[in-house]
């Protein structure tokens, strides 16, 4: 979905650079490109486990290679018997391999997922990544989800320039159709009437995921160069990585170094001033730490609302949607 793998930077990251990773850390998702391509993975998640033993690791896939999945997976598990392993799934049949530009790609991720799934392994979770090409997959990739019983996460494409050295793809979602809060809805409802808190926060961040197509997002606290980072594999350490700045080298540097030297009040001013507001998974673990009694509060509401079937996502107009647009305060 994303095109780092156009970019030139050197794979000069080696599993024992994982050893100077901040032992504090408590989420770790190793992305690519494909990060099953590199035959030293097993490694990599062997150090990172090793290092930081808090941390939930997940690993993210285009499941392109299913075979190459299935044999590593079973090491993988005995290092961290808790990883997870997100497959992408943008749309069903046709529309995913039509996104992701390969044939049969839906047909070797549904297959990883069964093939794993008879083995025992429940860790998996599908992502969905949102554009103008595949908006109108959200309610079948939704159903197809709960028929599985997997987590779902929908994410909105993020189209800012990025320090990566590559443009993205032209993935703005510029006008949200009407039947697309009906959609969210669908997907929201479920998740506030379980009785799970996970479930509720799933369930708030997908609202937030609407607002954020739609022009609404709240203000949000990114917390990029604070409570996150971007480790590139040539080494390079980014406050983010939708448009991060450059803080350091983990390979030539510690990391305590990197994190408190001379660059990060520059970084920093650029994040206070950043007009991307990004949401993502990242962003809004930050923004949940700082407005936690906002979020009790919608969720206390919101899942009254489900429970007596009446909660709607709120279908905002063209020309409702304030003259910030996107980013816009809700």
């Amino acid at each position: 979905m994303c095109n780092i793998w156009k970019g030139d930077a050197p794979d000069r990251l080696l599993p024992e650079h994982m050893r100077k990773l901040p032992i504090e850390l408590r989420t770790i998702n190793l992305s690519g490109g494909e990060p099953f391509l590199r035959d030293d993975l097993v490694d990599f998640v062997r150090q990172a486990r090793s290092r930081c033993p808090k941390a939930v690791i997940t690993i993210s896939t285009n499941a392109f290679l299913p075979d190459r999945i299935a044999e590593k997976m079973p090491e993988l598990r005995r290092i961290d018997p808790d990883i997870r392993l997100a497959v992408s799934l943008d749309g069903l049949a046709a529309a995913h391999d039509r996104i992701r530009g390969v044939s049969g790609a839906y047909d070797r991720a549904r297959g990883l997922i069964d093939r794993l799934g008879a083995d025992g392994y429940r860790g998996i979770r599908l992502s969905m990544t949102l554009s103008n090409e595949n908006l109108d997959q959200l309610t079948d990739v939704a159903r197809l989800a709960d028929k599985l019983g997997l987590e779902l996460g929908v994410v909105a494409a993020h189209g800012a320039g990025t320090h990566l050295g590559v443009e993205p793809d032209d993935v703005a979602i510029e006008r949200a159709p009407a039947w697309l809060a009906g959609a969210f809805g669908r997907i929201i409802a479920p998740r506030l009437r379980s009785w799970r808190l996970k479930n509720w926060l799933r369930g708030h961040f997908a609202w937030q995921t609407y607002h954020y197509l739609t022009g609404r997002l709240w203000e949000i606290r990114c917390g990029a160069a604070r409570d996150m980072f971007f480790l590139q594999a040539d080494g390079e350490v980014y406050s983010c990585s939708v448009r991060g700045k450059e803080m350091g080298n983990i390979i030539d540097q510690e990391f305590s170094e990197i994190w408190t030297g001379p660059q990060v009040d520059k970084v920093m001013e650029f994040v206070r001033r950043c007009p991307e507001r990004c949401w993502m998974i990242c962003t809004a673990r930050s923004t949940y730490r700082a407005r936690w009694l906002s979020v009790l509060a919608w969720i206390v509401w919101n899942k009254l609302l489900a429970h007596l079937r009446l909660f709607r996502v709120r279908n905002l107009a063209p020309d409702d949607r304030g003259d910030e647009g996107r980013g816009g305060a809700a």
